[in-house]
C-alpha cells in the first residue's frame, strides 16, 4: 500500500499550505496564486519526474493531452473558490471532491471497491465535515450563501480534476503525468490571465506579505506531488478519499500549536476518520 503513506502526506502537506494561502490572501489574488504556483511547478515538478522516471518520457496519445490540458484548466479554480470564504467551511466542503472522483472513476475506469473500504470512504468523509466545522456560527454566512456555491463548484472540479489525472496516470505513469501537467498549467495560468482582468495587478512579491504565499503554494506543491505519485500505485477513489482529510488535520494543527480545543463533535469526527482509515485498509 504505497499510496496510503503518499495520501497521508499530501493531506498533511495541504493543510499546512492552506493555512498559510489562505493568509496570503490578504494581499495576493488567486490570479497571481495559480501564476506563482504554475511557474514554481516547472521548476519543482520537471527536475524530479525526469530524475525519478529515469529521463524517458512515454509519447502521450491525444487523449491523454486532451486530459491532461483539461484537468490543468479546472484546477486553477481552486483557488478562486478557496478565497470566497472562511477557511474551515469552505475547506469542508471543497474535501468532497472524492465523491465525484469516486462516481467517475466507477464509471469510466472500473474501479471497484470492497465493502469495507466503501464504508471507510464514507466514515473519511462524515468525519472530515464533523471535525472541520466550525464551533460557532459565522457572521452573515446564513445570509450569504454564495461561499457554498464557490465550495460546491471547487469540489466538482477538483474531483473531476484528479479523475482526469488518474487517466492520464493509468496510461503514461505518474511521472510523464507530472511533467505534462506542469507545461499545461502555466498555459492554462496564461489563459487565467486574459480572463481576470480585475486582478492582473502583480502582489508585491518582494516583500515579507509574500511570503506566506510563496511557503503556502511551496508546500502545497509538495502535496500535490505526493498526490500524484500515490496515483500510480493506488485506485483514485481511494486516494483522494483519503486524502481529503486534510481540513480535518488543519483543525489538529490548530489545536497543536494554536492551542485550540477539540469540542465533543470534533472528536467524534476525529475518531470517524482513524476508523474510516483502518477499514479503507484493512478492505486492501
Amino acid at each position: 500500500m504505497v499510496w496510503f503513506p503518499l495520501a497521508l502526506g499530501a493531506a498533511l502537506l495541504w493543510a499546512v499550505g492552506g493555512i498559510l494561502g489562505k493568509k496570503g490572501f490578504a494581499t495576493v489574488s488567486p490570479l497571481w496564486n495559480n501564476i506563482v504556483n504554475n511557474l514554481l511547478s516547472l521548476l519543482v515538478w520537471v527536475p524530479l519526474a525526469l530524475a525519478l522516471n529515469g529521463f524517458r518520457l512515454p509519447r502521450p496519445t491525444w487523449p491523454v493531452l486532451l486530459a491532461v490540458l483539461a484537468a490543468a484548466a479546472i484546477y486553477q479554480l481552486f483557488y478562486y473558490s478557496l478565497s470566497k470564504g472562511q477557511l474551515s467551511l469552505m475547506g469542508t466542503i471543497i474535501a468532497a471532491f472524492p465523491l465525484f472522483t469516486i462516481l467517475l472513476s466507477h464509471l469510466f475506469l472500473g474501479e471497484r471497491l470492497t465493502g469495507l473500504q466503501y464504508a471507510g470512504l464514507a466514515l473519511l468523509l462524515g468525519g472530515g465535515v464533523l471535525v472541520a466545522l466550525p464551533n460557532r456560527p459565522v457572521p452573515g454566512a446564513a445570509r450569504n450563501l454564495s461561499w457554498v456555491l464557490w465550495g460546491a463548484l471547487g469540489a466538482a472540479c477538483i474531483g473531476t480534476g484528479d479523475f482526469l489525472s488518474k487517466f492520464s496516470v493509468n496510461r503514461v505513469g505518474p511521472y510523464a503525468n507530472l511533467m505534462l501537467l506542469a507545461l499545461f498549467n502555466n498555459l492554462a495560468s496564461g489563459v487565467n490571465y486574459l480572463l481576470d482582468r480585475g486582478n492582473r495587478s502583480a502582489p508585491p512579491m518582494f516583500s515579507r506579505r509574500f511570503l506566506p504565499t510563496l511557503f503556502g503554494i511551496l508546500i502545497h506543491l509538495a502535496g500535490a506531488l505526493l498526490f500524484l505519485i500515490a496515483f500510480g500505485f493506488g485506485p483514485a477513489s481511494l486516494v483522494s478519499s483519503v486524502s481529503s482529510i486534510y481540513p480535518a488535520l488543519v483543525v489538529l494543527l490548530a489545536v497543536r500549536f494554536l492551542k485550540e480545543k477539540i469540542s465533543r463533535r470534533q472528536g467524534a469526527g476525529i475518531a470517524s476518520i482513524v476508523a474510516g482509515l483502518a477499514l479503507v485498509g484493512l478492505g486492501a
